[in-house]
């Protein structure tokens, strides 16, 4: 057998190793390289970044050759439970915690997908009493065929993407695409392109009313066959509105593995949250500095801005077709400046210049000291662009490193005077 490999990335590489593996010969073909002779090959590796519209993915369906996502490609090779995440928001963060708190339980677990872990690195390894715990991309989720999730979780979707998408109605539709690959599926119930979701194995967390998971008088409570799971809020360590639901799906979803409540209460405590997701790097005179590089969608900046009170934000980045008309009562609430960065600046500062005051910045290191001048003992620095990094960097996990990095450097020099 012999396969072509469309991308040389994370997924294209993971692809390759699992191949190789397995004994089959492969290629690459990354866009803009010239197109290889298909008779060649039996069938091709998608990755995740290539639309499906790509004129080299039209080639191959003419011709006849089955075209797999990578993620597909991992999961007819693996064995055992298969957890899978997604949601515009949130979805890291939650395939983390429920991977910390399988291994807690002393349970055979993996991570990976869309979380930077090729799900074909790992397949191999599995065996039937494997959990692997899977992120996945709206892009991701378009190319399941036979894909199957013993257990599904979909956060929330808001609009995303959509320099990739026609409108969000296409968007959403890849989001909930995972429903059909899915054995149970948990949805929140408060939102609002979620709740009103029907099936025959579809459960419910909610923040606001009852449902299968839910929260009442400080506790996550969680209903079973056996009975219920509560599991105080105070005992975590993540806080905020956004990680309660992100708890809330993690419990039901270790409920239904088979975790006790002991167990769960004993997992969710050990995770302590990822970088670049409301981090706080430093207090510099009074001012403490949060990272959140990871907010790169509109909704992502709505909820860490409900986070916190009297913000310098700093915003912007690469434009993916958002809207941010929304955020602008809450911005006049609870922001004091915004320095702008990155391509969307511009239209950042059209949107948010009439309710607080707008500054602009070439780099990340002077938008950090244009900040802090703008600041005052009490104040939060707040880096959450609600936009994609790649104008500026490779990553929001560059971006972020570049933020923390300005930020202690400031601190040093600064410290250095006093």
């Amino acid at each position: 057998m012999r396969a072509l490999i469309l991308g040389r990335g994370l997924s294209g590489k993971g692809a390759a190793s699992l191949l190789k593996s397995l004994g089959f010969s492969f290629s690459f073909y990354q866009d803009g390289e010239d197109i290889p002779s298909f008779s060649e090959f039996d069938f091709a590796v998608k990755s995740p970044g290539i639309p499906v519209n790509h004129k080299i993915l039209r080639y191959l369906r003419e011709r006849g050759i089955p075209i797999l996502g990578e993620t597909e490609l991992a999961y007819r090779f693996s064995r055992g439970t298969i957890v899978s995440i997604t949601g515009t928001n949130g979805k890291s963060t939650t395939t983390a915690m429920i991977h910390t708190a399988l291994r807690a339980a002393n349970r055979k677990t993996f991570i990976g997908g869309n979380f930077g872990i090729p799900f074909s690195e790992f397949a191999l390894s599995t065996d039937n009493e494997t959990a692997s715990v899977i992120e996945l991309s709206s892009f991701q989720i378009e190319d399941l065929l036979s894909y199957r999730s013993d257990v599904s979780v979909i956060l929330n979707v808001t609009p995303d993407h959509l320099n990739r998408y026609r409108d969000f109605t296409e968007y959403k539709r890849a989001k909930l695409k995972l429903i059909k690959h899915s054995d149970v599926t948990i949805l929140n119930k408060d939102d609002k392109e979620l709740k009103g979701t029907k099936g025959d194995n579809i459960l419910f967390f909610s923040k606001r009313e009852a449902a299968d998971a839910f929260i009442e008088k400080g506790k996550l409570r969680v209903k079973t066959k056996g009975g219920e799971i509560r599991v105080p809020l105070s005992e975590l360590p993540l806080k905020g509105s956004h990680n309660e639901e992100n708890y809330l799906a993690a419990a039901l979803t270790l409920s239904l593995l088979g975790l006790s409540e002991e167990e769960i209460l004993l997992g969710l405590k050990q995770f302590k949250g990822l970088p670049h997701r409301t981090e706080e790097v430093a207090q510099v005179k009074g001012v403490k500095f949060i990272n959140d590089s990871k907010a790169t969608n509109p909704d992502s900046l709505k909820k860490a801005l409900e986070s916190f009170n009297r913000v310098i934000l700093i915003a912007g980045g690469s434009d993916k077709g958002l809207n941010f008309t929304h955020l602008k009562p809450l911005v006049k609430e609870r922001v004091k400046a915004a320095v702008l960065i990155g391509e969307t600046a511009e239209l950042l500062s059209k949107t948010f210049s009439d309710v607080t005051a707008v500054r602009r910045a070439p780099s990340m290191e002077e938008a950090v000291n244009i900040a802090f001048n703008l600041s005052e003992e009490g104040d939060t620095v707040l880096l959450s662009p609600g936009c994609a990094s790649f104008d500026m960097f490779r990553n929001f996990e560059e971006r972020g490193e570049a933020f923390k990095e300005a930020v202690l450097k400031l601190k040093r020099e600064l410290e250095g005077k006093s």
